[in-house]
């Protein structure tokens, strides 16, 4: 059995398979616990995602900011938002929904796309939009989102009208609600997010080469400190620590999918010494390689 983990394309855009892309829409249960990093680490995608809280506080990360949401409540990630979820304890469930703005707009040029589709997905006024149980509007959306949830599970006779006509309740709340936000001018937008995604696209091609700051600075035309203070403002860390964590983490699939020997684990993903390898390891996964090996292969046992 393997551990779950984000599939991302060359743009690191994560890929979404639908079940049928004639309903381009789909259904995640995440349970922290089964992934390999534990979290689900910074991605982008073009659909729209409505994560709903079954178990646990869970943490997420977007445009600078920490949100804890609690069981029962939920967020709307809008199309290319770069996001990281966590758990706020040690394990945590989810439910995540992934869908294409074409349940809700139909065609690409429909009167529904332009007006109330498109100039959602185009403000970066509504980035992310968080659904509580004390706003009566958030709740019934929240409701919304459980039945969807059911709907997908039972796959009764006409479940994907009822997911699509539930799809479109909530989109209606959304516009409604949030007319202020949609009518008033897109704030600006920061440089910084499309220079570190453009920094992560090479660090993910090149993690595996000897690379530097400058490297990373470059990739994306800008100096070292800009680059660094770009990281800091979106994933409050470094270039030189998102390297580090993303190495970790490619270990951790050597690990556990393979018997590869340690020292050249090491070595295959961009470290010099096993020595500094098992110490940056330990710092992002609070154990050694070998120890999380033992540990992996003990829970799938």
């Amino acid at each position: 059995m393997q551990l779950s983990k984000i599939e991302v394309d060359k743009q690191q855009r994560e890929i979404i398979k639908y079940e049928n892309g004639d309903f381009p829409f789909l259904i995640f249960t995440d349970d922290f616990c089964n992934f390999d990093e534990g979290y689900i680490r910074w991605h982008w995608h073009k659909y729209l995602q409505i994560s709903y809280v079954v178990e646990d506080k869970i943490c997420f990360q977007v445009n600078g900011e920490t949100i804890v949401l609690n069981p029962g409540e939920g967020m709307l990630f809008n199309s290319n938002v770069l996001h990281q979820i966590k758990p706020y304890y040690q394990n945590c469930k989810m439910i995540s929904i992934m869908f294409n703005q074409s349940i809700i707009s139909g065609s690409d040029h429909s009167l529904i796309s332009k007006k109330y589709v498109d100039t959602v997905i185009n403000s970066h006024n509504l980035d992310f939009v968080i659904f509580k149980n004390d706003v009566n509007w958030q709740s019934e959306i929240l409701q919304y989102v459980k039945d969807i949830y059911s709907s997908y599970k039972n796959k009764d006779y006409a479940y994907e009208l009822e997911i699509a006509n539930n799809l479109n309740i909530i989109w209606l709340k959304l516009v409604k609600n949030l007319k202020d936000k949609i009518q008033s001018p897109s704030k600006k937008v920061s440089a910084d997010d499309e220079r570190v995604k453009t920094a992560i696209n090479y660090i993910k091609t090149n993690y595996a080469r000897d690379i530097s700051l400058d490297d990373i600075a470059k990739s994306c035309n800008i100096s070292k400190s800009e680059c660094c203070r770009s990281f800091r403002r979106i994933l409050k860390m470094t270039p030189f620590e998102y390297l580090m964590e993303y190495r970790v983490l490619k270990a951790t699939e050597y690990l556990y999918n393979t018997d590869e020997p340690i020292s050249n684990i090491c070595i295959n993903v961009g470290f010099n010494g096993i020595s500094y390898f098992g110490k940056t390891f330990k710092k992002f996964m609070h154990c050694t390689p070998s120890q999380y090996r033992s540990n992996m292969k003990k829970k799938w046992l």
